[in-house]
């Protein structure tokens, strides 16, 4: 095994375990439990996988099933993570009729681009499993970007604190899911001729994910700013905010 991987293999466990301690320390389980949990299983998935390398040989049947069996869970456990952090942060804007659509309408919209992708992206040098795993992971992979972007455009419209924990989380998932459907989309697009792109581009976005969940809880969080947003529940406030949210954009776009 290369020192590079090597490396890129231990980063996130330790980083990982530092940001366990931190969640367990300061009770932050108790409002993200599900990232939580996410938190521990990498730290025990990727510590099992790098003993797998070490003991065995990466390039085994064993070792295929064993890290597609992990990045099931990472995927199920990551998508349920980013989805708590969604309900944590809106958790006000529940009341809202429009907003209870955003989240099931965004995973309608990324589900049909990654079945596009899947359409127009044929793989290359891939058996059926294979195929069929890729074709699960771009979809997972959207459907987190989806959320990430969804998170962070309603915080934009909604003027919310991005320094708050739950943002954090919110950008290490968006930052792994970029990596992981970008070196995906390598690995099927242009076959093992570029397989060194898919084995480290997903693992060092990873790498930056697991440093910018540290970085954001390691810092005091600011007061909660969520309290203080009911009265967007009002019709009439609320197309204010639309009305200078649509301004912003124009001026973007004007020459």
């Amino acid at each position: 095994m290369k020192p590079f991987a090597v490396i890129l293999a231990l980063v996130p466990p330790v980083l990982q375990t530092c940001v366990a301690v931190i969640l367990l320390l300061r009770h932050l389980f108790r409002r993200f439990p599900v990232f939580t949990a996410y938190t521990l299983f990498a730290v025990c998935a990727e510590l099992c996988k790098l003993s797998f390398i070490l003991l065995h040989q990466q390039n085994t049947l064993k070792y295929f099933y064993l890290y597609w069996s992990l990045e099931a869970i990472y995927a199920v456990l990551g998508f349920a993570a980013i989805h708590e952090v969604f309900h944590y942060v809106f958790e006000n804007f529940s009341a809202l009729r429009w907003f209870k659509l955003l989240l099931p309408s965004v995973a309608v919209i990324m589900l049909g681009l990654s079945a596009l992708i899947a359409a127009l992206h044929r793989g290359m040098d891939l058996g059926p499993l294979e195929e069929g795993i890729f074709t699960l992971q771009i979809s997972v992979r959207c459907l987190q970007l989806g959320i990430f972007f969804l998170i962070f455009w309603l915080a934009r419209f909604f003027d919310l604190d991005y320094r708050q924990y739950a943002f954090g989380i919110a950008a290490g998932f968006g930052i792994a899911a970029a990596g992981i459907l970008l070196g995906t989309l390598v690995r099927t697009g242009l076959g093992l001729k570029f397989i060194i792109f898919f084995q480290y581009i997903p693992a060092v976005s990873y790498c930056v994910a697991v440093a910018v969940w540290l970085a954001s809880f390691v810092r005091p969080e600011p007061d909660d700013p969520f309290r203080d947003f009911r009265h967007l529940f009002t019709p009439e406030l609320f197309l204010q905010q639309l009305q200078r949210y649509k301004q912003e954009v124009k001026g973007i776009f004007k020459p």
